[in-house]
This record gives structure tokens, sequence and C-alpha cells, in this order.
């Protein structure tokens, strides 16, 4: 594990290791394995908590792939005992055609945005997978060991949160990628904030965001960067409001034979400290294919948001009718009746509860539509 995470500073030395197998004989359950591990760490307290944090960011990562995965991590510092458990088995989920099975809840991505009286339309994200794209590798690297093909499938989805671009790396079987310092990339691809995506085709302006602040119970991406202004008026899809754009970036690798566990751990860590470069040899065809997945992402969400407006527009008029037909009665009894059955004290009451239930039967609707797809 320390050879895939360049932030954790500490030595660590195993000390007991266990593993247990258990399937489910009528084929319900998955198979599953249990792995306990504990190592030793010998370091000041505040450097271990910041290894904690470290840690604590790969399993979240992992677990957003591979949500059949729970680990439980724990820590003792001085006798005290902390314990955390990560894991996304009952979350749901949306399985890309690559295999991977991404959790689809908003809430392991972004904090809950804080736009006053507006609502979420929707708790889940829905990504929209890119075209599948092989990788130039340069010939220095392919000298490395790397026979084979690298193909990258990039996922594009967009969360209600303050402008920004979120990037999460995953190389073979959806092992986390971690840059070797996220702070300062070494590649100017990462610096580059058009490298990915043509901003101005949406009249924006990005720089780099290298607030990386570990503690928060999110999954911390490998590059971010936040819109720094917009040039006169935005195109139709991108909602004044703002979202945020979060791309997963999958890098697979095929070698025609099946491939052995230390062979994808050689690619791997091949694919960390050589990935800018990769990158940069196969620039053309990984921007075509991310523009694709955004720009379906982006008229995704704007027609989701185009139609829910309209059923929103519409319930006023809905509202003023019924009242209209309401106060305009001459029968004091069906006034009354009206009242009570949304036990209202007077008219406005009524009105204000009639349009929060209107409200809250298309919103639900509105959901119910947007899990249709997620298992």
């Amino acid at each position: 594990i320390q050879s895939i995470l360049p932030g954790l500073s500490a030595e660590l030395s195993w000390t007991s290791e266990e593993a247990s197998y258990s399937q489910d004989v009528s084929g319900v359950t998955p198979f599953q394995m249990i792995f306990e591990a504990s190592f030793a760490v010998h370091e000041k307290p505040r450097t271990l908590m910041t290894d904690s944090l470290v840690i604590k960011n790969f399993l979240r990562k992992v677990i957003t792939v591979l949500p059949k995965i729970r680990f439980n991590f724990s820590v003792k510092v001085n006798g005290i005992l902390s314990m955390e458990i990560f894991g996304a088995e009952n979350e749901p989920t949306l399985n890309l055609s690559n295999g991977i099975a991404l959790v689809v809840n908003y809430q392991h991505y972004v904090s809950t945005p804080k736009f006053g009286t507006t609502e979420l339309l929707c708790s889940r994200i829905h990504p929209v997978l890119g075209y599948p794209v092989m990788l130039f590798i340069p010939d220095d690297v392919a000298k490395m060991g790397l026979l084979g093909e690298l193909i990258l499938t990039p996922a594009a989805a967009l969360c209600p949160c303050p402008k920004q671009l979120y990037i999460f790396l995953y190389g073979p079987s959806g092992l986390p990628l971690i840059l070797p310092n996220p702070e300062q990339p070494t590649s100017t691809i990462f610096k580059d904030t058009s490298y990915f995506i043509n901003w101005k085709k949406y009249h924006l302006c990005m720089v780099p965001n290298l607030d990386f602040n570990l503690d928060r119970d999110l999954v911390l991406p490998d590059v971010s960067y936040q819109v720094e202004s917009s040039e006169g008026d935005q195109t139709q899809n991108m909602d004044p409001q703002g979202q945020t754009l979060l791309l997963f970036l999958f890098v697979d690798f095929h070698s025609g034979f099946p491939v052995q566990k230390m062979e994808l751990w050689g690619v791997h860590t091949l694919l960390t400290t050589h990935l800018s470069a990769i990158l940069t040899e196969s620039h053309s065809v990984v921007q075509d294919s991310i523009q694709v997945a955004v720009d379906q992402a982006l008229e995704q969400h704007h027609q989701a948001v185009k139609a829910h407006q309209k059923l929103q527009a519409s319930l006023s008029v809905a509202v003023n009718s019924i009242m209209s037909i309401m106060t305009g009665s001459t029968s004091s009894s069906f006034r009354k009746t009206c009242l009570q059955t949304l036990q209202a004290a007077d008219t406005q009451e009524f009105g204000t509860k009639l349009h929060k239930s209107f409200h809250e039967i298309t919103q639900n609707r509105f959901l119910h539509h947007c899990s249709r797809e997620v298992k």
C-alpha cells in the first residue's frame, strides 16, 4: 500500500496478517474475502494524523468504484483506539460499460450546497460515459516493460455546488491512481486547464484549485479546477447557478493474455509515475472522448432542469385555478371541506399547503425518473 500512496510518510512494518474466505452456497451472496492486517508505525502524533487522512482518502476512492469492499480502519495512539468503517455496499450504483460499478450518491463527492431556498433536483449523480480510446505509450515507457494496451474511458457527471471541476484517476481493476504530489503537479497537462476540456466553448475561464484539505468526509479529487471568470453570456447548457463537474478517468490494461496480479501491480506503478507522459502522447484522442462525455452530461442536465422548471411553472397555474374555484363558490360547506382536507385555517394557508403538496408530488416523480437507471 505504501508504494501507491506517495503522500504517506510513515514506514510501515507488518505485525500480523489473517485472511478468511466465505461463499453462500445458494449463490445469492457474492464471494467474500475477509483480510485483516496490522502494522506498526513509529512517528509523531501529528504526522500520524496526516498519514491516517491519506489512507482514509485512498479507502474512500476505492469504495466509490468497488462498493462491495468494506474496510475497517482503526488507529491506536497512546492506548486510545479510534475506529471507522468505509463501505458503500448498500448505496445506489450505476454499472458502467467498462465493468465499474460507480457509487452515485453525490454526498461522496461534494458537500451539500447552500443555495438558500433552492432545492436539489436529485441526490444522485448521473454519469455519462465517453467512448474508450487507446493511449499511445511513449517508447521510453514501453521499454520499462509495459507490454500491452492502455485503454482510457472517461465518465462525466454534474453535482450541485459552486462551479468547479474535480478529476478522479483510476488504474487497472479500479485501483486509485494517486499523483506523486497533488499540490504541485509535475506535469504541464494538469497545470493546463484546457488540456482535458475546451472551456472556451462554454465561455469560461478555469484556474487550478490547490485547496487539498484532507480532513473532510469526501473523496478528495486528484486534480481540481474552479471557475475564475465568465466571458460574456454562458451557453444555454451551462447552469448559471453553478455546478461541479465530476470527471472520472479509468485507465485499463489489456495484454491479450491473462494478466497476473504482479503484472497489474507493475502497470499501476508505471502509470502513477508516467501517466502525464502517456496522456501527453494521446492528447487529441483523450480530449475528444472527454469532450463528448462532458457535452452529453451538460445537455442531459440542461434538459432535466428545463423540464423541471416547466413543471414547476405550471404549479402556480393549477393552484390559482383551484383557489378561484374555492373562493368563488357560493357553497360554504364546499369551502369548509376544502380547508379541512388540507387542515388549513384560512384561504391563504390553504393556497400555501396546496402549492407545497403539488410541489412534493412533482418532485417525487422527478426523483423516481432520475433513479430508474440506478441499481
